[in-house]
């Protein structure tokens, strides 16, 4: 990435390369697993006015990354993991999938053309609501006000009273805070922004801004291409704050909406957030209820065989990796069945 400092991992991963240690790891026993590595934007975080955060590699990390990934592990498909997790096929060598959350219009722009001349199929999970619109989300609204905030000091009396320094070079930490509080279930997201606002001093821009997501036009020719299309809600809402009904309602309006548009079954979704606490047995029932045979987490973690569940297919981030890091995590996970942060 762009003016990104490296750490001790980074510079650990450069040292193993050096002295020939990933050279020794692809030669070692691999492990029978599934990894699967979860993608949002594809671009530069210091160029934006929203959420840093979301931006996991930059367009030629991310084809070094795939490059990495077709050397050291089997690229399959989603058919090829659900059928993998509904104990149909068996993996005999590291199996790897590609994902994407959130349906950002540089998905089709970055990483779409280099999945397609690469020959991997990548699973796009899209929130509908966002889809040929203007519309800004959650993350990116709180994000445009914390960054846009000109005090020195971000004081917040909901959910509980707390302040919080608005220091440029912490800036992306209180983002990251400000962004976990709201996905704490209880937490009143409508009530939480309102507060925000407040304490900033600072309004979101319109729907009527620069689009940040794809038309459906370009989701239908990433699926002609042969990418994947999944889930992601409709509304992006965190499932497990809402009703069993409000959950149904949600994953199905999502279904429908991509089917219709882009003439391909939706048989996958990708939970909003990811994390444990953002999905429940409630919201597992929704899925089945509304049609679905997998369903994707976000918590980290590699699948092994023992212990797969269709409804809990779990998922590793990519957060600005430089790609001799991200090959020492690949090679470990082949060997270890481990994702080596």
């Amino acid at each position: 990435m762009k003016n990104r400092k490296r750490d001790k991992r980074d510079k650990i991963a450069i040292y193993a390369r050096r002295c020939g240690l990933n050279r020794l790891l692809s030669h070692l026993p691999k492990r029978s697993l599934l990894l699967v590595l979860n993608y949002h934007r594809i671009g530069d975080p210091t160029d934006t006015p929203f959420d840093p955060g979301v931006f996991s590699a930059t367009g030629e990390e991310f084809d070094q990354h795939i490059r990495l990934l077709k050397r050291h592990t089997r690229c399959v498909t989603l058919d090829d993991v659900i059928a993998l997790v509904e104990h149909r096929a068996v993996a005999r060598e590291p199996w790897s999938l590609v994902t994407f959350d959130d349906g950002y219009r540089d998905n089709y722009e970055h990483a779409f053309p280099i999945l397609r001349s690469q020959g991997v199929q990548g699973v796009f999970f899209l929130p509908t609501s966002f889809i040929n619109s203007s519309r800004l989300p959650w993350w990116d609204a709180i994000a445009y006000m914390v960054k846009n905030c000109r005090k020195a000091k971000l004081a917040l009396s909901y959910p509980y009273p707390m302040e919080f320094s608005c220091e440029n070079d912490s800036l992306r930490d209180v983002i990251r805070q400000i962004l976990s509080i709201y996905s704490t279930p209880g937490v009143d997201g409508d009530l939480y922004m309102k507060g925000l606002k407040q304490a900033c001093g600072i309004t979101p821009p319109d729907k009527d801004g620069e689009r940040c997501f794809l038309t459906w036009a370009e989701v239908a020719q990433m699926a002609a291409a042969g990418m994947a299309l999944g889930a992601h809600s409709h509304r992006h809402e965190i499932m497990s704050k809402l009703t069993p009904e409000e959950q149904y309602r949600e994953a199905l309006q999502c279904k429908h909406s991509i089917e219709q548009h882009a003439g391909r079954e939706v048989q996958a979704f990708a939970y909003p957030v990811g994390i444990r606490t953002s999905f429940s047995a409630d919201t597992v029932l929704a899925l089945k209820r509304a049609g679905y045979r997998a369903a994707f987490s976000f918590y980290g973690g590699v699948n092994m065989r023992s212990e797969m569940n269709p409804f809990d297919i779990r998922r590793c981030g990519v957060e600005g990796q430089i790609p001799s890091r991200f090959e020492c995590q690949v090679l470990v996970t082949t060997v270890a069945a481990r994702f080596w942060p």
